[in-house]
């Protein structure tokens, strides 16, 4: 059984444990960079090719024709969202398993459109704004206590989070974000986390390992791109039903889910179509790999009933 993997980096942890988890399972697995396809409806047909070698080579290879994987698995990041995700596209409208499909994967990335999404799911999110750049910026403040979090759209492992704790100091920002073309969400900051979320790692219908993670010292985001740390955690059913019901939400079958204990309740921050590995199974030591490389296999064998 030979699966696809999206990813412009394939030495990082998470694409070389899926890989050999593959290997393990009697399946062999390319790791491909989405911005190196070419995409095309020749004849009626959907068809895809690779380019190998670098950019400017004069002489680079000529580019291969792609088929016969069963499945795809995307793990590109936020900057080849807009090609993975066609990518993506292309191998489901040929009827390809695809782990999480090219909708959901995009939904996903988008902070705003995730959250509304959650909202009118029911599942409860922090309180949450998105600015048009006419709308006076001051005012878009109203309703929030500072400290607030300011977001920009898309991005990951903490990148493009700010924490404002004034008002002047987030009109400022805000303006010189949307000088600059930046969309942003600005959002209530939960004090009472102390720097602390929790990661939970969905597959299908179950929570299959889950730990917290703690900023470091001084440091309000608590990824562990940011020096944070991380233990190990068992959720309750009703956390676990949480997580759940977010990753059914945006459409995904793999998700991990971050989410954090405030004075009202479990509140869910984001939904990651493509967490990362490398804490959570070391952690928890928990063969998450494994567990999406079976998961993946059996998506396989459903479309082919």
């Amino acid at each position: 059984m030979k699966l696809l993997m999206l990813c412009r980096e394939p030495r990082l942890y998470s694409c070389q444990r899926l890989k050999t988890a593959a290997e393990q399972r009697d399946c062999t697995m390319d790791i491909l960079d989405p911005n190196r396809f070419q995409l095309r409806l020749e004849n009626g047909v959907l068809t895809c090719y690779y380019q190998q070698g670098e950019r400017y080579e004069k002489s680079r290879p000529e580019p291969e024709k792609l088929s016969n994987y069963a499945a795809v698995i995307g793990r590109f990041g936020t900057a080849s969202t807009e090609m993975g995700c066609n990518v993506l596209r292309h191998f489901e409208l040929q009827g390809i398993a695809v782990l999480n499909n090219a909708q959901s994967f995009r939904l996903a990335r988008d902070k705003w459109q995730s959250l509304q999404t959650l909202i009118a799911s029911g599942i409860a999110v922090p309180n949450t704004a998105f600015t048009g750049e006419l709308f006076a910026t001051s005012a878009s403040l109203n309703g929030f206590s500072h400290p607030i979090i300011i977001k920009t759209l898309s991005g990951s492992q903490g990148i493009g989070v700010m924490k404002s704790d004034q008002k002047s100091s987030s009109v400022s920002l805000l303006d010189t974000l949307k000088a600059a073309q930046i969309s942003t969400i600005q959002q209530q900051f939960i004090s009472e986390s102390h720097g602390q979320d929790i990661r939970a790692f969905v597959i299908g219908d179950e929570v299959v390992a889950a730990m917290v993670r703690q900023g470091a010292s001084g440091e309000f985001r608590a990824n562990i791109h940011q020096g944070g740390h991380a233990t190990s955690i068992q959720l309750s059913t009703a956390e676990q039903h949480i997580a759940i019901q977010a990753t059914k939400a945006l459409g995904l079958n793999v998700a991990g889910v971050d989410l954090i204990r405030s004075q009202s309740g479990l509140l869910v921050l984001e939904v990651n179509a493509s967490p990362g590995l490398e804490m959570i199974e070391k952690v928890s030591g928990v063969d998450i790999a494994g567990k999406m490389i079976d998961f993946c296999k059996k998506l396989i064998e459903s479309d082919r009933l």
